[in-house]
């Protein structure tokens, strides 16, 4: 099959601003893909009785998240691909929303030449180690939000004890950097990485590199309280 747009059969469009709504799906239709639009979560649950394969929703609507959407479309089998747009997300959702299976995650306002270059970016990554908890999310975080971050790294660090290599690898996980890099930017062998990976995990009660991210936010907030 097809690793361009034009894989997918059926998408489910969720945003609640008719002009864009509208304007996506003249995009997605231009790929030859079927289209069902919605305009709240209550309406893409219910679109969701049927099978997508591909799924773009709003963060925000009028009656809910996209998070709701998410819950919604990754229990379908098989999962479609999903993608989240939003202008007034913050960095916690959009942590929250790769936890919850999402693939892409666009800002808003975009043109559909970065739509469709974000989406086929999501169809050729490779996929990730089955062997380890998923990996940090590869979708870019918006600038502001790595500094703050990066400026959280050193407490995080004492808070949890960590090592001067699992240092590296917070610093690696809040990068988007994929997971498949680490050894060669670590100067170990993969299977080292994956126990240095385990050993961070359960040091800092993560289940995945890419909970790391959304701890530090929420720990440097409550050091902020």
């Amino acid at each position: 099959m097809a690793k361009g747009p034009g894989c997918f059969r059926r998408a489910l469009i969720v945003e609640d601003d008719d002009p864009l709504r509208r304007a996506i799906g003249r995009l997605v239709r231009s790929w030859k893909v079927e289209v069902v639009q919605a305009t709240s979560v209550q309406e893409a649950k219910a679109a969701l009785a049927e099978t997508f394969d591909l799924v773009i929703t709003d963060v925000r609507l009028p009656d809910g998240t996209g998070l709701m959407v998410a819950d919604a479309a990754v229990v379908r089998t098989p999962a479609p691909l999903m993608v989240a747009i939003s202008g007034v997300a913050s960095a916690r959702e959009a942590f929250d929303l790769a936890q919850r299976g999402v693939h892409v995650y666009v800002p808003k306002p975009f043109t559909p030449a970065e739509l469709t270059a974000r989406i086929e970016q999501a169809l050729t990554a490779p996929e990730e180690d089955p062997g380890i908890p998923k990996g940090s999310w590869t979708v870019p975080m918006p600038e502001r939000s790595q500094l703050q971050l990066a400026s959280n790294v050193e407490g995080f660090a004492e808070r949890h004890r960590l090592t001067p290599r699992q240092r590296s690898l917070v610093r690696l996980a809040i990068t988007g950097i994929p997971r498949r890099r680490y050894p060669e930017l670590l100067g170990v062998t993969e299977n080292t990485c994956k126990t240095m990976i385990r050993r961070l995990l359960h040091k800092c009660g993560a289940r995945s590199l890419a909970d790391i991210p959304r701890l530090m936010l929420v720990e440097g907030a409550n050091q902020n309280l």
